[in-house]
């Protein structure tokens, strides 16, 4: 449920759904008095965020949960009153981020109801708290503020706000947490807050960093690049067989006494260093103890915010430093404690220069041979949790661990709770350590920091690294199979260089964004999952090929242990996506597009077709539109749905089968393939996602509309998750169903008329909407595309309606080509009146919101995908 029952606030609600999808003109917001208009560029800190969620490293590590266990009287509508107004206060909590080029920018969209979703706690409520935290944002529909509520009694709550980090760091919680406290005070007493100053904006900030002098950032520049030569990834002793996944973290913990912190304290002040600067030294003895190493690069955090005019400015004002410090003679502590000091203050002074310009700088200096970066360990002191303060209840922190790591390894020193003494912490990637290395590494960190803590002139010992470095793409001549030469292939065509089977990525002249172009048509010639940061971490063709190898292994095995072929019903795998058509013309695509991902698919087929469906480890579900308990039954236990089955001359069973399947949506997101049918006949030319539909509207894109209706409906109702209707134009590709479309269906006419050799009829002049304009003809999407979106959609809602139009083809155009495939001679003539001709229309359709899923690739003209359904 959501603090605003009534219809009125409902629907003010499902307004706002609809604004995340639309256009970058109608979505704008204008701009406050004093500010630029128009989109922003991205700061250094958030290009760096952005760019990790296009490599696929996004999910759930760059979000940010605050989370606050609430006993007494918590007054709903003021903390939905309270978070609104701050979202609509600080522009950055209302930002989307969007890209031209490959270019990203940022644009602020208009303010907007933010709703309190209120669910009832199951247990202790951390299932509710751990899924909502750990949910997805979308960059490029505007990650705003999420806030949950659980219920655990009628006066006792858990309240959680997520964040994503491109929009908030340390010091913006601080401030959202005080003006909250105001807000929400003004709101239980009926009046109104706002301060007195207008809030700094975000994008100002990101301009003037931009706008940085040339000439200091080049010194900067020279001092990093001086400064990290020759630097290397501290040498971590890797397991054998990783415990998880890359960006999986864990967290190991060991007390401190409150007077080992207090005698940190007070050798940082016989050193002239903080405790920040103790603990970082702490972290580089415990390396050189464990690892041997003496060159050691560690990253740290610098904040901007103590700088004028940006104290009070909610958003993401943080760099990252490594601090490279030579320990070779070091004797004790104390000594490497002023080596240390006196790094990280030499850092400081060159802070402004952003840390993605000098790893671009470094180029493939900036990782190892493995992948690693040369930033892989940190080091940082956790000050006291703080949680929510709301006028007339008992506010108390909850800590939301998420299970990832940022980092290989990091060391911390945390403060002391109402709950829990000082402690030593280690988070390590368990895709990079095993829990016995980490605890051995927390065990021999608390230990120094405690004997430090008393003697700081304490010895130091160098222990010996347990780790191997292999060369990339190692030393071997065999041959790298298939995948090996498709991987070559593609780095020529994207790189412009013949790489050979140990071509280095980076010494190619090779980039993130290019990583993730290698990675898309890799997965999609392929079939196998891969994102753009393995190519960064597996930078040889060699490298990508054996993992690429054992993916596909790892997918036999699967498919073994599901006697091969499609596995039949069980319970629904984490992260499982229900696919309804699961081998019609767009579910077939969904299908294989999902699996290319690596993503669990159940595919609802009717039973006389459940034979057709193949992938490794695919789920079946037999089920019929016109069944609604097998609809049901289907949508059980899934973590997303894809809803691409219709039966296009039924429109009561299909408004029906949405119903079914809408009853039965408890969780994740639901994607609906819905039509620009829906649109009905606009006066306007140009149909943009923001449209209002218009008479006259066909049964099926009236029964379309009925069910988009009824998706906004369910999804303001609960704590399902985000909801996308993505309307689609004629759908391409090669396959038996989109092939008979093109023959029977709506351009059947034009298709038989040429086959049969006889003069094709093209619409006469004067279609409507009326226009200048002679163009006439349709849009259309190839069927790979529009899976690609739909996949997107289902991984990062787009909250709203958009639209999936690959581009529009002139009825004269498919005409000729048709002819020229066919071999007909008949010709063209156009049509005497207005009914010869099913798609009778010139509009043209806009699709902003997804663009980027859309752009064409090899293959998906709308040539060569009719050639190919000529050939099916």
């Amino acid at each position: 449920m959501t603090t605003a029952p009534d219809a009125a606030r409902q629907e003010a609600l499902l307004r706002l759904a609809r604004q995340r999808g639309r256009t970058a003109a109608a979505s704008r917001a204008p701009a406050p008095a004093g500010g630029a208009a128009g989109p922003a560029p991205l700061s250094h800190a958030q290009h760096r965020m952005w760019l990790m969620d296009r490599l696929g490293q996004g999910g759930a590590l760059y979000n940010v949960p605050f989370a606050t266990r609430v006993r007494g009287p918590l007054d709903l509508d003021a903390l939905a009153e309270s978070v609104t107004s701050l979202v609509r206060r600080h522009e950055v909590l209302r930002t989307r981020y969007r890209h031209e080029d490959g270019e990203p920018y940022q644009e602020v969209m208009a303010a907007g109801p933010v709703p309190v979703r209120v669910v009832d706690a199951t247990g202790d409520g951390r299932d509710e708290l751990s899924a909502e935290a750990a949910r997805p944002f979308d960059l490029g529909a505007g990650p705003l503020p999420r806030v949950l509520c659980v219920r655990h009694a009628p006066e006792d709550h858990t309240v959680l706000l997520t964040f994503h980090h491109i929009a908030v760091d340390g010091g913006a919680l601080d401030l959202i947490v005080r003006e909250l406290d105001a807000r929400y005070r003004s709101a239980v007493e009926g009046l109104v807050w706002e301060p007195e100053a207008e809030a700094p904006r975000y994008t100002d900030f990101a301009r003037q960093e931009r706008a940085a002098s040339a000439a200091t950032l080049d010194t900067g520049l020279a001092y990093w690049t001086e400064r990290l030569a020759g630097a290397r990834p501290v040498p971590l002793p890797r397991p054998a067989v990783p415990a998880g996944g890359r960006g999986e973290g864990h967290v190991l913990t060991a007390p401190l006494t409150p007077r080992t912190l207090d005698g940190l304290r007070g050798v940082g002040r016989d050193h002239k260093a903080t405790l920040f600067t103790v603990v970082l030294a702490g972290a580089f003895a415990t390396l050189l103890e464990t690892t041997g190493g003496e060159d050691l690069v560690i990253g740290c955090a610098s904040s901007h915010r103590d700088r004028a005019g940006w104290r009070d400015l909610v958003g993401l004002c943080v760099n990252t430093l490594a601090i490279r410090t030579d320990l070779s003679g070091a004797r004790d502590f104390g000594e490497l404690l002023s080596r240390v000091r006196d790094d990280l203050l030499e850092a400081h002074r060159h802070r402004d220069v952003p840390f993605d310009l000098v790893t671009g700088r470094l180029g493939a200096a900036a990782r190892d041979g493995d992948g690693n970066p040369l930033v892989g360990v940190t080091a940082d002191v956790l000050p006291k949790p703080s949680g929510l303060r709301l006028a007339g209840t008992e506010c108390e922190p909850v800590d939301i661990d998420l299970g990832t790591a940022k980092f290989g390894l990091g060391f911390y020193v945390a403060e002391a709770t109402d709950t829990t003494g000082p402690r030593a912490l280690v988070q390590y990637d368990r895709g990079r350590l095993d829990e016995e290395t980490a605890r051995g590494l927390l065990d021999a960190f608390a230990a120094l920091l405690t004997e430090v803590a008393s003697d700081p002139g304490r010895p130091l010992s160098r222990g010996t690294a347990d780790r191997v470095d292999h060369p990339v793409g190692g030393l071997t001549t065999a041959p790298i199979g298939a995948r090996g030469e498709a991987v070559m292939a593609v780095f020529g065509e994207l790189l412009g260089d013949d790489p050979g089977p140990d071509g280095d990525f980076f010494f190619l002249g090779g980039h993130s964004l290019l990583a993730v172009r290698v990675a898309e048509r890799l997965r999609e010639r392929l079939r196998l999952p891969l994102t753009g940061l393995d190519v960064l971490e597996h930078r040889t063709p060699r490298a990508l090929a054996a993992l690429l190898d054992e993916r596909a292994e790892q997918r036999r095995r699967t498919a073994t242990a599901t006697s091969g072929g499609a596995a039949r019903r069980g319970p629904a795998r984490t992260g499982t996506v229900l696919v309804t058509g699961g081998t019609g013309g767009v579910g077939a695509f969904v299908v294989r597009e999902l699996a290319a991902r690596g993503r669990p698919v159940r595919a609802l087929v009717r039973p006389e077709s459940a034979h057709l469906v193949t992938g490794d480890g695919i789920e079946v579900a037999e089920g019929d539109l016109a069944d609604p308990r097998s609809l049901r039954d289907a949508v059980a236990g899934v973590d997303a749905v894809i809803h691409s089955a219709c039966t296009f001359t039924s429109p009561e069973v299909d408004v029906a089968a949405m119903r079914a399947l809408l009853d039965g949506w408890c969780q994740g997101s639901f994607v609906f393939v819905s039509s620009v049918d829906a649109y009905g006949r606009p006066p306007v030319v140009e149909v943009t996602e923001d449209t209002p539909s218009a008479e006259p509207l066909t049964a099926y894109g009236r029964a379309k509309l009925d069910c988009e209706r009824m998706l906004w409906e369910a999804a303001g109702t609960g704590g399902r998750g985000g909801a996308t209707a993505v309307r689609a134009p004629l759908v391409w590709g090669p396959h038996p169903r989109l092939r008979d479309q093109l023959r029977w269906g709506a351009t059947g006419a034009l298709f038989q008329a040429a086959r049969a050799g006889e003069p094709v009829v093209l619409p006469a002049a004067g279609a409507l909407p009326a226009s200048g304009d002679p163009w006439s003809g349709a849009p259309w999407v190839h069927a790979a595309a529009l899976a690609r979106v739909l996949v997107s959609c289902a991984e990062r809602p787009a909250h709203g309606m958009v639209n999936a139009i690959g581009g529009h083809v002139g009825w004269e155009e498919f005409a000729t080509e048709l002819n020229r495939l066919l071999g007909s001679t008949g010709g063209i003539r156009p049509a005497a009146g207005t009914a010869s001709v099913p798609l009778l229309h010139r509009h043209r359709y806009r699709a902003e919101a997804l663009a980027e899923e859309l752009v064409e690739r090899p293959g998906e003209d709308w040539r060569s995908v009719i050639a190919a359904m000529l050939d099916h």
